[in-house]
C-alpha cells in the first residue's frame, strides 16, 4: 500500500483528530461537558430519525416520507406548545 493509498483511506480522520487537537488547546471551553451537551442536544432529534430509517432498513424496506413524518410531528407539537400556552 503506498503512501497515497493511506492518505486516501486515513486523511480525514487524521485531519480531525488535528482539528480536535488543535481546538482544545487554542479554545478554553471547546472540550467541555458544557460543549458535549449542546452537541448531543442539537443532535438527538436527527439521531433519533436516523435510528428509524435504519430500522426501516434493516427489515428490507425503504422509506422515504421520514422528513414528512418529522416534519408533521414539528408541526404537531408546535400547535400543541400554542394552544395549551406552554
Amino acid at each position: 500500500m503506498t503512501l497515497r493509498d493511506y492518505a486516501i483511506r486515513y486523511g480525514f480522520i487524521v485531519l480531525l483528530f488535528g482539528l480536535v487537537a488543535y481546538f482544545a488547546i487554542a479554545a478554553d471551553g471547546f472540550v467541555s461537558p458544557q460543549s458535549a451537551v449542546f452537541i448531543f442536544q442539537s443532535v438527538a432529534i436527527t439521531g433519533v430519525l436516523a435510528l428509524g430509517v435504519t430500522a426501516t432498513l434493516v427489515v428490507g424496506g425503504f422509506d422515504l416520507s421520514i422528513g414528512s413524518v418529522a416534519t408533521s410531528a414539528m408541526m404537531a407539537a408546535a400547535y400543541v406548545m400554542v394552544v395549551l400556552e406552554q
